[in-house]
C-alpha cells in the first residue's frame, strides 16, 4: 500500500496497512539537521528550501505533509488603498498590507488586519472578485511533484484558499466583534467570495488529478473560539459545506486546519461533509477518545500530539508514550 493508497482508505474510515502519519511543516534548523544525517551519496545535489524539508520528511518516515501553494493570481487591479485615519488609529504602516488585507510586521508575522469599516470591506470584496486561479502551467508543475513524491513515498498534500482566518485576519481582533454584530450579511458575503476564489483554485487541482486539498483556516484560541459559534455556524459553516460538495463531485477529499481548542465547531464540521480536521492539540485540552466517541465515524480525526511542548522539546520516549496515549484501540 503506497502512501496515497493509506491516507485515502484512512479518509473512508477503513482500515489502512498501518496508520498514516502527516507533518505540517519542519522548521528549517529541524530540516537542516535531518539533511545532514543523510549519508551525502543518497543526498540529490541540489536542494531548494522547500525540496530540503521533502527530503527530510521522507528520511524521518512521513507518510504525508503540506504543500505550500501560491496559485491564486491578485493581479486583477490594485489592492484598495487605506484612508489615512484608519492608519493613523491603528498604526498601520500600508507597505507592510498584503493582498489579504493582513498587515504583517516587517512583512511576516501577523500583527493586525485593516480592514475596519464597512466601506472597506465592500471594496475589499470587490478587490478579492478579480482574483484568479494561476496558470495551468502552475498545476501542471505540482501534478509531477505530487507524483514524483508520491513514487517516493511522501504524499505532498496541497495547502491555499481560506475562509474563517481570512475574514478575523483581514478586519483584526479589535474590530471583528463588532463588524459581525453591525455588519453581519457583509461578512457572510466576503465569506462566499473568498469561497468562490479557493472553489476555483480547488477545482484547477481536482482537474490535474489531485485529489486531497487542505486549507489552513485558524478560528480558534487555546481555550475558545475566535467566533462565536452561532457565528461560526452561520458564516463559515455554508462555505465548507459548498467546499466539500465541490471536492465529493471530483471524488476528491476536503481537509482542514485550525490551531486551538474547535470543539465546539466539531458538530457543524461534520454536517458540512468536512473529510477530516486537525491537528487537535491537546494543549487546548482537547483528547481524542471523546472525539472518537461522538464523532470518529463521521470525519477523519488527525493528530492530537503536542507539537508546542513534547515534539519541540520531549524526548523519543516522550513522543512514543504520546502516541501511545493517543491510540484508541478497538473493543
Amino acid at each position: 500500500m503506497n502512501v496515497h493508497e493509506r491516507m485515502k482508505k484512512t479518509l473512508h474510515h477503513e482500515e489502512p496497512d498501518r496508520v498514516p502519519t502527516l507533518a505540517q511543516v519542519f522548521v528549517h534548523d529541524f530540516t537542516k539537521k535531518v539533511i545532514e544525517s543523510i549519508p551525502s551519496s543518497s543526498r540529490p545535489k541540489t536542494f531548494s528550501v522547500k525540496k530540503q524539508m521533502l527530503e527530510a520528511a521522507i528520511h524521518v518516515g512521513f507518510d504525508a505533509i503540506w504543500y505550500h501553494n501560491s496559485l491564486i493570481e491578485m493581479k486583477g487591479k490594485e489592492k484598495p488603498n487605506i484612508p489615512n485615519e484608519i492608519k493613523e488609529k491603528y498604526g498601520i504602516d500600508e507597505k507592510f498590507v498584503d493582498e489579504w488585507g493582513t498587515y504583517n510586521i516587517n512583512g511576516f508575522w501577523y500583527h493586525d488586519g485593516v480592514v475596519k469599516t464597512p466601506e472597506l470591506l465592500k471594496e475589499w470584496i470587490s478587490y478579492i472578485k478579480t482574483w484568479t486561479p494561476a496558470n495551468d502551467s502552475k498545476f501542471k508543475r505540482f501534478k509531477k511533484i505530487w507524483e514524483q513524491y508520491i513514487s517516493k513515498g511522501l504524499l505532498t498534500i496541497p495547502t491555499g484558499g481560506g475562509i474563517a482566518y481570512p475574514i478575523w485576519a483581514m478586519i483584526g481582533m479589535n474590530r471583528f466583534a463588532y463588524m459581525v454584530r453591525k455588519h453581519l450579511n457583509l461578512v457572510k458575503e466576503l465569506a462566499r467570495i473568498l469561497g468562490k476564489i479557493t472553489r476555483e483554485f480547488h477545482n484547477c487541482l481536482f482537474e490535474h488529478g489531485i485529489d486531497m486539498v487542505f486549507i489552513c483556516d485558524d478560528w480558534a484560541f487555546k481555550n475558545k473560539l475566535i467566533y462565536n459559534p452561532k457565528h461560526w455556524n452561520e458564516i463559515v459553516k455554508p462555505v465548507y459545506k459548498e467546499l466539500a460538495k465541490n471536492a465529493h463531485a471530483h471524488d476528491a477529499h476536503f481537509l482542514v486546519h485550525s490551531d486551538g481548542d474547535v470543539r465546539e465547531t466539531l458538530p457543524f464540521l461534520v454536517d458540512a461533509r468536512v473529510d477530516a480536521i486537525e491537528p487537535l492539540e491537546p494543549e487546548a485540552g482537547i483528547k481524542l477518545k471523546p472525539l472518537k466517541k461522538h464523532f470518529g465515524d463521521k470525519i477523519t480525526l488527525i493528530g492530537n500530539i503536542a507539537a508546542s511542548d513534547i515534539l519541540t522539546f520531549g524526548t523519543i520516549e516522550d513522543t512514543i508514550n504520546a502516541t501511545k496515549q493517543a491510540k484508541i484501540r478497538k473493543r
